[in-house]
């Protein structure tokens, strides 16, 4: 990793992205709007052949009902478009994936950061240890990214976590995880839960207390407990608990929770997917298709800063 961003800079907003996006990320969508029309057409002619298929079958239907109907059975024709429509969609699938490919290792340039399109986040079963997440019995994970914010370094992934099988399958967590890990280790650790029906399914971590935040605002939306009083105060800072609360939104998440352990902040949010380019069925060439994956990134930015001053 390279600490690309130690100074403070952030190619992210303002004059700077107006520059990334018209150097690096707009020729790159332009040449994949060629694609996504091209596969546009493939998608409406598999649509046709689906289309010619269910007169067929109705032809059929004609023939072995001795011209009593030709409307098929409704099953055999809602299987038939939806293969259809599985089949017609795969190029603009190919498609979309490139771009996302394409746009994501534009920013990664700059800001000195590595992509992995899966892969697991270090100390993941710390997460667990503390109680920010339930313990899964399986485990899938996306969009993994690793760099240097400030000194600190940092990563982040999506993860879809399950326990069970069969029809007793359920997800227990689905959302983003966040490590970052700070220049000190910190004397205890201190655990931030958001009070907000997530603590009737979780517990805290043993041997903690509780810690009352010197901010009544905060305190009515967050539960503290900590090993440490002076230390949890002290890193919990107003600053701090409101850029917990704007990452939360950013990622349009719930339930966020955290903790401060050895040297590492980890933050959970259960929200829906990110990263993501938007779907495929208008212009690529669009600048509003990348700034949510760049404010996604930035909150996580704001985050630091806000513990570490650049």
């Amino acid at each position: 990793m390279t600490d690309a961003l130690a100074s403070g800079a952030n190619p992210l907003t303002g004059d700077a992205f107006d520059r990334l996006y018209e150097a690096s990320i707009k020729p790159e969508l332009v040449l994949r709007e060629a694609e996504r029309q091209d596969a546009m057409k493939k998608f409406f002619a598999i649509l046709a052949i689906g289309a010619l298929v269910v007169v067929i079958e109705s032809g059929f239907t004609l023939a072995y009902s001795h011209g009593a109907t030709r409307i098929p059975d409704p099953r055999l024709v809602v299987a038939t478009m939806a293969v259809a429509s599985v089949l017609a969609y795969l190029p603009l699938g190919d498609v979309r994936t490139k771009v996302k490919l394409d746009v994501i290792r534009a920013f990664c340039g700059p800001l000195g950061l590595r992509y992995a399109q899966s892969g697991e986040i270090a100390r993941f079963d710390a997460f667990h240890e503390l109680r920010l997440i339930e313990k899964p019995e399986d485990s899938a994970f996306e969009d993994h990214f690793e760099g240097v914010r400030t000194s600190c370094g940092f990563e982040l992934c999506e993860a879809r976590l399950t326990r069970g099988t069969g029809k007793e399958r359920h997800t227990v967590f689905s959302g983003q995880l966040f490590r970052i890990a700070f220049p000190r280790r910190f004397l205890g650790t201190t655990v931030v839960l958001r009070d907000s029906g997530w603590l009737n399914r979780f517990e805290c971590p043993p041997h903690l207390s509780k810690v009352g935040l010197e901010d009544p605002h905060f305190e009515k939306i967050f539960e503290v407990f900590g090993s440490d009083q002076v230390e949890a105060r002290a890193i919990l800072t107003p600053g701090f608990m409101q850029q917990l609360v704007d990452l939360e939104a950013s990622f349009s998440g719930n339930h966020i929770r955290c903790a401060f352990t050895d040297g590492d902040l980890m933050i959970a949010i259960e929200a829906p997917d990110r990263f993501e380019i938007g779907g495929m069925f208008s212009t690529l060439v669009d600048r509003s298709r990348v700034e949510s994956i760049a404010h996604d990134i930035g909150a996580v930015f704001r985050l630091i800063d806000s513990v570490v001053p650049a």
